[in-house]
């Protein structure tokens, strides 16, 4: 650690773990440095503890003590003579002599506290980080003409984002969501142009103004303490105050993201920066709970720290230089490299997960979980299963691929011999084994005589050298790769004393590039021309308005996908027994035909009221579920009563008409004290679903079901004739029944949709796909939020939200960039199978061609099969033909 102050003097403290004092962290030796050797000083404050122990030639602290005795000198004044004796030495030459290899990279730029004076560097503590002037050392050094660079273990973004500084083209791979969101927030960062910018650091500077009188008001995220229990159990990681005010931010930050995402995506890092240091826990290598001093004495207030990092943020924000290039996130894991077009790489500068133990997504489960990536205890092991395998937590017995080289082979055999845990040897093979495919996955991407910097310190177990330098070394070599240089960067120490290195490895490629062999003909192509050829959706029986599946109808709602059409989409593009995703799931009505087909079936819906629909669609119902729902709801309604406030809340909602409009006034309060009660209890299971889908479907229509006045079943116009107490009860539980008299196919298979924004990070479960078959919002055609406004508000929806929540939706955000689709698109890519399909059914019009813009983002990650137009000005929809501007259907297909 160095330290300096505002005189003359600077001191360095030298670690000795035989230091007379009982905290590890006291166990430090200072020097003092005087003006006159601030030449030394400069050289010396770069070294480890380890290295400065070598130099003045003890390494423990009593043979250190017992020589300055012997001289007569105060230990700091021996430790300064050896020092300004063996200057000469250290400044000739490299400057660095003692260290193997002469270069001019400074080693504590190897290290996250070199970084420490940089801009965007104390966003989010990740000791693993180096600083920016490390890479700008490599490239200059051993690269100077590379324009195209990879970091495939990017961390926090220090490798793409200099690169992206530096002017060059920058690709990067995190399978860490909460790195993969920290990176994202600096890259919005550096690429703002200067209007935009002071515009966030005006909201910032207010968010942080108002921060303490903002959480107070508002309400903590219902959602987010439930995937708390649902992921830690009984573990306790808050005291109580300071976890609510964990899920109020959370709910803050979604609120905000609303009216200002930019604000609230820099807000969430600032939030999870603060987690922890305000939590029970303490990342000290890894994550463990405070020590009741540490408790006492560390105690850091949560919303403070936010303030604290927002400030810093804002600083940050306000002196970085503009960047013009903007660094590509290809794909989250490494080894997935050969899913994706080649990269045409110059350099690859990295640094894998070292061999240490640590285990990365234990250590940063609680920022995961609140940023909703953790739903379950399954997450966290599914993460350490996709992860390179770098600590003992990480080992899983579903990996079984073996490296099968000698060196690997070998240190394993020894460490099942001598080593305390059984684990261990199974850690270093999967290492090694998952370190060789991301090795392999270089080929296709890197150019013939390209450069490859890492950064790697090698472990020891049980007594045993696991030497990982040399190890990766060899298999880099196999797949041929010459090593160019080694540079010894650090030395330290293991747990046991031992002595361990960082270095950094030179290798200069020798083989061209790999291609990537392509699938040369789908097994779906002839149905696919059939299908085009025949148009078989318009036709009889299946142009029919009602065809298909009972349960298609269990919720009328406006922009739905024709379910002929979606069965054929699913006919001709599902191999058998498929696993299909759509990202628009809307009502469910592709996932429902999957699911009738024999077919597993996910979806994303970022509407309330859609997903509650489509999820009792794609479940098997249980018919004493939904009675015992009934039941609860209709004692509910029997035993409480409305408020003066929520009718006045109710009626300040009013797009075609206000809501009290639509209702007879006893009517009314059965509806509003029904919606209080799925607000408290909202619906889970299947059953539940359906029968909360079934009273979204009677809140308004023209037939006798419908609890409202006269009106339109699919958006609800302005009603009409008179007002009649329409009891809500008895209603329910006919279309309830009716739904529970439909029978499904024998090859009926359960599919799951989540409350999802596809734009964002993708639940794990979801993976191994066959397809992806979807149908976005068209461009400048139907406003989701307003023809479907009733239920929405039924599901929770207030005037404010109506303000905020659609311009989260893609509908709204398309219209600004399609850019949207860039995330979509990547995890598409990385969560098919190889040669699994992407079909995008879309609107042309005279505003739009949707293909040609999706197209243009795709190519990044995929390969454009065709592009297909159907005329639909003849068509219409339960006599309601509002297609805004679209004057076709385009289908989109994509494949590998």
């Amino acid at each position: 650690m160095v330290v300096s102050s505002k005189m003359s003097q600077r001191f360095k403290t030298i670690y000795f773990q035989d230091y007379p004092a009982t905290s590890p962290k006291k166990k430090n030796l200072k020097i003092a440095f005087s003006e006159r050797d601030e030449s030394v000083y400069d050289v010396i404050s770069k070294l480890s503890s380890q290295e400065i122990r070598e130099l003045i030639g003890h390494g423990r602290y009593k043979d250190l003590k017992s020589a300055a005795e012997r001289e007569y000198l105060p230990i700091s004044t021996y430790c300064l003579r050896i020092l300004r004796e063996k200057f000469p030495l250290m400044v000739s030459e490299s400057q660095q002599p003692y260290l193997p290899g002469v270069t001019t990279i400074n080693p504590i730029h190897a290290t996250f506290k070199g970084g420490h004076a940089e801009p965007l560097h104390l966003w989010y503590p990740f000791l693993e980080g180096y600083s920016p002037e490390f890479v700008e050392s490599i490239l200059n050094n051993f690269a100077p003409n590379a324009n195209r660079v990879l970091d495939p273990f990017a961390g926090m973004g220090t490798t793409p984002l200099t690169v992206a500084r530096l002017g060059k083209t920058a690709f990067y791979c995190e399978i860490n969501p909460l790195l993969q969101h920290l990176v994202n927030v600096k890259i919005k960062a550096l690429t703002l142009k200067s209007d935009k910018r002071s515009k966030l650091v005006e909201a910032l500077k207010n968010i942080s103004k108002k921060l303490f009188l903002t959480l107070e008001d508002i309400a903590p995220d219902v959602g987010l303490h439930i995937t708390y229990d649902k992921t830690f159990g009984e573990s306790k990681f808050f005291d109580d105050v300071t976890y609510e005010k964990v899920l109020k931010s959370r709910a803050l930050v979604d609120y905000i993201a609303c009216s200002n995402p930019l604000a609230a995506d820099f807000l969430s890092v600032a939030i999870t920066s603060s987690l922890v240091p305000a939590s029970l826990l303490k990342r000290a290598g890894d994550l463990r709970y405070k020590t009741p001093k540490e408790l006492e004495k560390e105690k850091i207030l949560f919303e403070e720290n936010i303030k604290k990092q927002l400030n810093r943020m804002i600083i940050d924000i306000e002196r970085i230089e503009y960047v013009y290039t903007h660094p590509i996130l290809v794909c989250e894991d490494a080894k997935n490299l050969p899913l994706i077009p080649p990269l045409e790489i110059d350099t690859i500068i990295t640094s894998p997960p070292y061999l240490n133990g640590t285990n990365y997504f234990r250590n940063t489960k609680i920022e995961l979980w609140f940023l909703r990536c953790l739903n379950s205890p399954k997450d966290l092991s599914s993460f350490r299963e996709k992860s390179v395998t770098a600590g003992i937590n990480d080992v899983s017995q579903r990996k079984n691929g073996k490296c099968n080289h000698p060196a690997v082979d070998s240190i394993v055999t020894k460490l099942k011999e001598n080593a305390y845990d059984p684990r261990i040897p199974k850690m270093i093979e999967d290492y090694f084994y998952d370190m060789n495919r991301v090795f392999d996955s270089f080929k296709h991407h890197l150019k013939k005589d390209s450069t490859v910097a890492i950064d790697i310190g090698d472990s020891i177990y049980g007594g045993i050298h696991v030497p990982t330098d040399r190890i990766l070394t060899e298999l880099l070599k196999d797949r041929g790769f010459n090593l160019k240089g080694e540079i010894l960067l650090r030395k330290r120490l293991s747990r046991n004393g031992s002595q361990l290195c960082q270095v950094l490895l030179i290798f200069t490629n020798t083989i061209a590039p790999k291609a990537i062999k392509r699938e040369s003909r789908f097994i779906w192509g002839n149905r696919w021309i059939k299908f085009k050829q025949e148009i078989p959706h318009q036709k009889h029986p299946f142009s029919k308005r009602n065809w298909g599946h009972p349960l298609h109808s269990l919720c009328s709602y406006q922009g739905k996908m024709k379910p002929s059409l979606a069965y054929f989409l699913v006919k001709t593009f599902m191999p058998e027994n498929g696993t299909v995703l759509d990202p628009f799931a809307g009502v469910g009505t592709i996932p429902f035909e999957a699911a009738l087909n024999g077919h597993r079936a996910y979806g994303f819906e970022i509407s309330p009221a859609a997903k509650i629909i489509a999820s009792a669609k794609v479940g098997k119902t249980d018919v004493k579920g939904c009675q015992f729902l009934l039941s609860k709801l209709d004692d509910y309604i029997k035993t409480y009563d409305v408020s003066e406030r929520e009718i006045d809340k109710a009626a300040s909602v009013a797009f075609n008409k206000s809501i009290l409009d639509y209702y007879e006034k006893n009517t009314l309060k059965e509806i509003l004290l029904a919606r209080r009660f799925f607000i408290e209890n909202p619906p889970a299971s299947t059953s539940e679903c359906l029968v909360a889908a079934s009273l979204l479907h009677i809140l308004h229509g023209n037939r006798p079901y419908a609890l409202s006045r006269k009106s339109h079943s699919i958006t609800p116009f302005s009603p009409s004739g008179p007002f009649e107490y329409r009891p809500l009860m008895p209603r329910l539980h006919e279309k309830v029944q009716r739904s529970l008299d439909v029978e499904y196919s024998d090859s009926f298979v359960e599919g799951k949709i989540y409350h999802q924004d596809a734009t964002k990070w993708w639940p794990l479960e979801i993976e191994n796909l066959d397809a992806i078959i979807t149908s976005p919002p068209f461009f400048d055609s139907t406003r989701f939020h307003l023809a479907n406004w009733l239920r929405l508000w039924f599901c929770g929806w207030d005037l404010e939200d109506f303000r905020s929540k659609p311009l989260m939706f893609v509908d709204e955000r398309q219209k600004m960039d399609f850019s949207v689709y860039e995330s979509i698109l990547r995890q598409a890519r990385e969560r098919l199978k190889r040669n699994g399909i992407v079909v995008f059914h879309l609107g042309k019009s005279n505003k739009c061609n949707m293909s040609d813009e999706l197209s243009k983002i795709a190519l990044k990650w995929f390969k454009i099969v065709d592009i297909f137009s159907e005329n639909v000005m003849h068509c219409e929809s339960h006599g309601i033909r509002d297609k805004g501007t679209v004057e076709a259907h385009q289908y989109l297909v994509l494949s590998y």
